[in-house]
């Protein structure tokens, strides 16, 4: 996993990698809901229902790259974090599937 850094005092938008496959080809995910959890690293991992997930939103690259982004940080509307490591995991509601992977270790400085 990798690990990204940020100040507290900073917004400025997390994205994680979504790689989808469907029958061994690449699938377009950006028409599922996706959500993000950003939780100190010393907690258990969020459950489904968990509070502690945020609407992401989709950021598509040529290739096509396929991101699920969020806001970070103090100002305008992001989600606000005190200093401390944490993981960020990534949910992509379809349908039967509803996968829940960690996507990175964020460090707020």
């Amino acid at each position: 996993m990798i690990t990204l850094t940020q100040l507290a005092s900073s917004t400025e938008p997390v994205q994680l990698l979504i790689e989808a496959t469907q029958g061994g080809s690449v699938y377009n995910p950006t028409g599922d809901p996706v959500a993000i959890a950003i939780l100190p690293d010393t907690s258990p991992e969020p459950g489904y229902a968990s509070s502690a997930w945020n609407t992401a939103s989709w950021e598509t690259d040529p290739g096509p790259s396929y991101w699920a982004s969020i806001l970070v940080g103090p100002l305008n509307g992001g989600v606000v974090l005190a200093a401390g490591t944490y993981i960020a995991y990534v949910r992509v509601t379809d349908n039967p599937a509803v996968p829940i992977k960690p996507g990175c270790y964020l460090i707020i400085s």
